[in-house]
């Protein structure tokens, strides 16, 4: 029986959900990979306040803004720049000779509709089974992404950075009963 304390190791997958899919029963077929992905990071952007009086810190207010996520790549994927943006890729020609192209940073591809994201953690409980943990992100609102090189022997990266916002319904579009907003949800399960 596995248990509900978890250790993360690594990432094995970042991808854009395409809304459709809930992240558990994609499992695999996840939506648009970002593939090869060499490091992510999820940063929490909190606030708070204190409330003094008798010259002393009578109790303290804290509060969730929203969750910087950092995700660098080692290809350039077209697919999740195309997800990112919703903007097509172009083609043209066929077999070896065919080509794709991207529009790049062109106008339309900024302030573009929230999309559901997926990053997901090979894991172990504390009992040694083995597992994966999903963070799962119901409303993430890209930026612009952005290039490290082309550098001599040291190659090139994208980078897509995003804003994990508050949202009142999950990756689904189904609103919470509670009312309430979150960010997302955590979920531990087995490796199929």
């Amino acid at each position: 029986m596995p248990t509900n304390i978890m250790e993360g190791f690594s990432l094995s997958q970042v991808a854009i959900l395409d809304g459709a899919t809930s992240a558990e029963d994609a499992l695999n077929t996840l939506g648009t990979d970002l593939y090869g992905v060499r490091s992510a990071a999820i940063a929490p952007d909190v606030g708070n306040f204190d409330n003094e009086g008798d010259d002393a810190v009578l109790s303290s207010w804290f509060w969730l803004n929203f969750a910087t996520i950092s995700v660098t790549a080692g290809y350039i994927s077209l697919p999740v720049l195309a997800a990112i943006t919703g903007k097509a890729i172009s083609s043209s020609g066929s077999g070896a000779t065919q080509k794709y192209g991207f529009d790049l940073w062109h106008e339309d591809h900024f302030n573009v509709s929230p999309k559901p994201m997926l990053i997901r953690v090979p894991s172990k409980d504390s009992a040694g089974a083995v597992r994966r943990l999903d963070i799962i992100l119901y409303k993430a609102q890209f930026g612009p992404f952005t290039f490290s090189g082309p550098a001599y022997k040291a190659g090139m990266e994208v980078s897509f950075d995003a804003r994990a916002l508050a949202s009142a319904a999950d990756e689904l579009g189904v609103a919470f009963v509670d009312g309430k907003k979150r960010v997302g949800r955590m979920v531990s399960g087995a490796v199929i």
